[in-house]
């Protein structure tokens, strides 16, 4: 039912454009971002980022998944991105119900693509620092 609800609401609320992969293909990895900034503050942008990645990963904590959306603070100034939110999906594609949400708002951890290759994480800290509000 969550699935089904964020269908539901994502074609009037995001448009997501793809940074890496294809979003229709689980065989590889992809990322997306929502190019609709949630909020600015100073140097401060914070917007949604989502990520398949084509073989199951662990996360920080050691949870398995092979999907997420996150919320991520970009540090316009210090060039830099930090999760401060996701939730993960055992399924590629942002598919089936979510098994795990965490929030590192107390501790964010650094927006990295490991062993993604080309690695995204420069060009996306760049295109989200140009973009102005929406």
């Amino acid at each position: 039912m969550v699935s089904v609800l964020a269908h539901a609401q994502a074609p009037a609320q995001t448009t997501w454009f793809t940074v890496a992969g294809n979003p229709m293909d689980a065989a590889v990895d992809t990322v997306q971002v929502d190019p609709v900034a949630l909020g600015i503050e100073g140097p401060l942008k914070t917007m949604n980022v989502r990520v398949s990645r084509s073989t199951l990963r662990t996360n920080w904590e050691g949870v398995p998944y092979r999907s997420y959306e996150s919320e991520v603070a970009f540090d316009c100034r210090a060039r830099r991105a930090d999760y401060r939110m996701a939730t993960f999906y055992m399924a590629p594609l942002w598919q089936g119900a979510p098994h795990v949400t965490t929030d590192y708002a107390r501790d964010p951890k650094p927006m990295v693509f490991r062993d993604m290759s080309p690695n995204p994480t420069s060009r996306i800290i760049r295109a989200a620092c140009r973009l102005r509000s929406s």
